[in-house]
């Protein structure tokens, strides 16, 4: 199981209706929603996730700091939602409860029928559901159960790169080490003993970091995502804001679909001016067209620029006006 949930802290002030802000920092993220009692949709919320805790804890200090110049007061949240109290619901029972069509109180179209979860023969704990697995964005969904069936670990593979057998050797890697992303660490690369399709590596995400049923809040701190990966996706010494950008920012990972080709990592620092972008003094997450856009712009621009580009394995590459390498030699560099 995960750690404990961090609690939200909720401010008030009233205006022309009673406004609310809420703040919850757990480990790097801050989460804020808001709204006020003359909405009638449900209100806002957003994430953001900083460098390490101490930023996170400096960042949820400012926000609420700010609240109060603004005039709202600290007030006890309200009781626990309906999501926080089936805290010791099953798993599977809370995301079928989740998907479960409500009878119509007045004709509707049709409702697709829920998927069914069905047990994966040869193993114990697992089932799959198939979402519209003939429909050009359908998918399959691999949920692994742990202790009980209060915790798992979630995949999904698309439909059109599903094999069973290439499958089937992850979820036996998978099923050994169904422990693995709870043990308190934010992720785990791990290489796998045989390739499993074309991928050499497993990586394993602590369900804040792999955000498997964040829909699903009465779970979401018990549902971890494990897939497998290329090497060159992951950096060996990664710290979680970035792998947390690699599989949610700009350039996402395609985790879900297995016959993709490797998508190599491509973390940039640069000053190259003038170019479309702000120059950064510490390596950020990049997707390689922004790559091919600094190279492009480095033989015009001024002798003082430069560009360097770190590979998976922490390796550096520099580049500068005179000495610009082609984009297919540096992403040779970072698929090496």
């Amino acid at each position: 199981m995960g750690g404990p949930v961090a609690q939200w802290r909720r401010f008030e002030r009233q205006a022309a209706a009673r406004e609310y802000w809420e703040i919850r920092q757990d480990g790097i993220r801050c989460f804020i929603k808001w709204g006020s009692d003359r909405d009638r949709v449900p209100g806002k919320a957003s994430t953001t996730v900083l460098d390490d805790e101490e930023r996170a804890r400096r960042h949820a200090a400012r926000k609420i700091n700010d609240r109060l110049r603004k005039g709202f007061t600290e007030v006890a949240p309200p009781p626990c939602d309906q999501a926080e109290a089936a805290a010791r619901t099953p798993v599977l029972e809370v995301l079928a409860g989740a998907t479960r069509p409500q009878a119509p109180t007045a004709p509707v179209a049709p409702i697709a029928p829920v998927a069914a979860c069905l047990p994966v023969v040869g193993f114990d704990e697992v089932c799959r559901r198939a979402h519209t697995p003939h429909h050009p964005r359908g998918f399959y969904e691999y949920i692994v159960l742990r202790e009980g069936g209060l915790g798992a670990v979630r995949f999904a593979v698309r439909a059109g790169s599903h094999e069973d057998g290439v499958v089937a050797a992850f979820l036996e890697f998978l099923c050994a080490r169904r422990d693995l992303a709870f043990d308190g660490r934010s992720h785990h690369k791990v290489p796998l003993p045989s390739p499993v399709g074309h991928f050499g590596h497993a990586l394993f995400c602590s369900p804040a970091l792999g955000r498997a049923c964040a829909a699903h809040p009465a779970v979401a701190g018990r549902v971890a995502t494990a897939f497998p990966v290329f090497d060159c996706e992951i950096g060996d010494q990664d710290s979680e804001v970035l792998v947390d950008a690699r599989l949610h920012g700009h350039a996402a990972l395609p985790s879900s679909d297995w016959g993709r080709s490797a998508q190599p990592v491509v973390d940039l620092r640069f000053d190259v001016h003038p170019s479309p972008y702000r120059r950064t003094l510490k390596f950020k997450v990049y997707r390689p067209a922004d790559l091919q856009r600094l190279l492009d712009a480095l033989p015009q621009a001024s002798p003082e620029s430069w560009l360097e580009v770190r590979s998976f394995r922490g390796e550096i590459m520099r580049c500068e006006p005179a000495s610009v390498m082609p984009l297919a030699e540096v992403l040779a560099f970072l698929g090496s």
